[in-house]
């Protein structure tokens, strides 16, 4: 991905392959191209990479695509004055494809509120909700398109540890239903056990985002020699930002390994 305007990459060599029914943890320090990869894979912004989702390509055929993408943003974009059954109905009414009958869309907006625990308040208003159920909101409006992908920006930003977890459990029941499920979250370790899959970026010393680690959680800590994804983040932030300043490092050791992994598997 390149800033067009600048002429310079920000990020480069990103290549995963991410089964379906994963729950994926996207780390990475400040500047490290997190969002950007966010948008690329969303198809906010078109980058210089072929992106497929279930073979098909996300960015030949965005119109039809988006509809199997679901992106929950960091702050929650609701009308306080909505009741949460109206909220989730028109995003349902916005996001599924015109020819869904409205029985169809009634029966997926239903099961999403049934899923996430929102029904018994259905007739509130939006601005008496707890943080909680707020961030429970955002989600169903995006899940009620059934996404293949969903994608989420710190879904348990201001929230305390135990709402935090209903939330993560909530999404790891997601993923088990057989969706790619990733997030972005700056308190990774509270529920770090929910997670299948753990994306390290790292900006080199070229600026750059690139891709310090891809696997489960435990071989995370063991490349990084770390118990905690938050040791891991400071093993590759800049010494500036109090790290360790090991982002090139770790960057060529996790090419390297999976370059010798691959010729392996083929001889």
């Amino acid at each position: 991905v390149s800033d067009f305007g600048k002429k310079r990459y920000l990020l480069k060599d990103i290549s995963l392959d991410i089964p379906n029914g994963s729950m994926v943890l996207l780390l990475g320090g400040s500047g490290s191209g997190k969002t950007t990869l966010v948008n690329a894979v969303i198809g906010y912004e078109k980058a210089d990479a072929e992106i497929r989702l279930n073979g098909k390509d996300i960015y030949r055929d965005y119109g039809q695509m988006k509809y199997r993408i679901g992106f929950v943003p960091q702050k929650n974009l609701i009308r306080g004055n909505d009741t949460v059954i109206r909220t989730v109905t028109d995003a349902a009414e916005l996001r599924l494809p015109a020819a869904t009958s409205r029985k169809e869309r009634g029966g997926k907006v239903g099961e999403v509120m049934d899923l996430l625990g929102l029904s018994a308040g259905a007739d509130g208003l939006v601005c008496k909700k707890s943080g909680g159920q707020l961030r429970r909101i955002s989600i169903a409006m995006e899940l009620v398109t059934d996404p293949e992908l969903f994608v989420l920006d710190e879904p348990d930003s201001g929230l305390d540890g135990v709402i935090a977890r209903e939330i993560f459990t909530k999404l790891r029941g997601i993923a088990d239903s057989g969706k790619i499920v990733i997030v972005i979250t700056h308190t990774p370790d509270r529920v770090i056990d929910l997670f299948d899959k753990v994306i390290v970026l790292a900006r080199d010393s070229g600026r750059v985002g690139r891709l310090a680690f891809y696997g489960s959680p435990d071989e995370a800590k063991a490349f990084f020699g770390k118990e905690t994804m938050e040791g891991i983040v400071m093993r590759v932030n800049r010494r500036e930002e109090g790290g360790d300043g090991l982002a090139d490092h770790f960057v060529e050791r996790f090419a390297r390994e999976r370059e010798t992994a691959e010729e392996e598997a083929v001889s």
